[in-house]
């Protein structure tokens, strides 16, 4: 008789640790039907990679200043890391520049409030997927003519773990009726979607469009180059900051399978 066995060892990997760098989640995003007044800008470090927490930051100065030169003022809550003003003005083309400091060290970032058209209809199909064996949900709307625009929608469902992007431009569709997607396989009658839809700029379509791709590459491969946005450390250039500072309007809302 003869038998055989193997065994398996554990490999530590030991990856380089991260430098704790400053991530700012700061997307100003005015809904519809909501006066956009209610904003909350995130600041957190970045962690190492089996580091399942995130490290919060505390104690920073958080404001943004519209082209008028009137600063809203973010106050951190109960929630260590979590910025929220209650007074934000949101104007369609309005300019503003985001300042944090953190450290003693100061960030910017300036961005334009980008206008979104509306959704005007949502069809479901039975045809999406790969194989054309999903469900699937599209909502529509018209392209603005004239002008090179950008979106973006996130899609959040009981069937994923994570929310869904998708990002899409007017290429070859300018000023047409436009629309965008979502498909799973887990999809069955009463499941819910909520979806968030907006337009944004082209550098911001630029910068998720690598962060997307570089979160579906092979892990064990070459890293990708570090993936910055538009903050800029005033204070010491090199230790510059991760994330991006948006303004967009809006449309949020919650489809369910039929």
């Amino acid at each position: 008789m003869f038998s055989t066995s193997s065994c398996e060892d554990v490999v530590d990997v030991n990856l380089e640790q991260g430098e704790p760098r400053l991530v700012v989640d700061a997307e100003i995003l005015w809904l519809s039907g909501a006066t956009g007044e209610n904003q909350t800008i995130y600041l957190s470090r970045l962690t190492d990679y089996y580091n399942t927490e995130v490290t919060r930051v505390s104690g920073a100065t958080v404001t943004i200043k519209n082209e008028n030169n009137k600063i809203f003022y973010f106050t951190e809550t109960e929630t260590p890391g979590s910025y929220t003003c209650t007074n934000f003005d949101p104007e369609i083309g309005g300019n503003y520049t985001l300042n944090v400091i953190v450290d003693g060290e100061v960030y910017t970032a300036t961005e334009s409030l980008i206008a979104s058209p509306e959704v005007t209809r949502i069809e479901q199909y039975e045809d999406g997927g790969f194989l054309g064996e999903d469900k699937e949900v599209r909502f529509y709307y018209n392209d603005p003519e004239e002008e090179t625009n950008f979106y973006l929608a996130d899609f959040q469902s009981d069937v994923l773990n994570f929310l869904e992007y998708d990002l899409s431009s007017d290429d070859f569709f300018n000023g047409n009726e436009m629309y965008q997607n979502f498909s799973h396989e887990d999809l069955e009658p009463g499941s819910e979607i909520d979806i968030t839809f907006r337009a944004i700029s082209e550098q911001f379509h630029d910068y998720m469009e690598l962060i997307l791709e570089s979160a579906v590459a092979n892990p064990f491969g070459t890293p990708p180059a570090n993936i910055r946005g538009n903050l800029v450390n005033e204070t010491n250039p090199e230790n510059f900051a991760f994330g991006y500072f948006r303004l967009s309007q809006g449309i949020r809302f919650r489809y369910t399978i039929q």
